[in-house]
């Protein structure tokens, strides 16, 4: 008499598509919640870097105060050849761009810095002015 053997099914070493695609919708759901607290941190870091070139901006016009005894005229004036004593304060157009690509804007009169300094500031795109002059807390 022949016995017949049960044939066993392979156990399967996949996974299923179902298990694929919850892995999948976990993945891009931290990814979306991480990329938008990246984004925060970015556009913080730019308003930081803004600061920080409103600051060289503003330290350029004080090596041409210390020379000519007075505040430039405009910061493309910082960027020229000075002929007097053959200097340039900025090495070129790009130092005077904010980081989003616009121009610093400038006020020789410097009332928000008491008239101690002139006035360097841009604005970000969410509205804020960045400038110069010490923030308010």
């Amino acid at each position: 008499m022949l016995l017949r053997q049960e044939q066993r099914r392979p156990r399967r070493a996949a996974f299923t598509l179902m298990e694929m695609l919850v892995v999948v919708a976990i993945i891009v759901a931290l990814a979306g919640i991480g990329g938008f607290f990246l984004m925060d941190q970015l556009r913080g870091g730019q308003k930081d870097a803004a600061r920080l070139k409103a600051g060289s901006l503003t330290q350029a016009c004080k090596a041409y105060y210390i020379k000519h005894s007075n505040w430039p005229d405009s910061l493309q004036q910082l960027t020229q050849k000075d002929p007097e004593y053959n200097i340039q304060y900025l090495e070129n157009e790009d130092a005077l761009k904010d980081p989003w690509g616009g121009l610093f804007n400038y006020d020789k009169s410097g009332g928000n810095n008491k008239g101690n300094q002139p006035d360097i500031s841009c604005k970000a795109p969410d509205g804020e002015i960045i400038g110069n002059w010490p923030r308010l807390k």
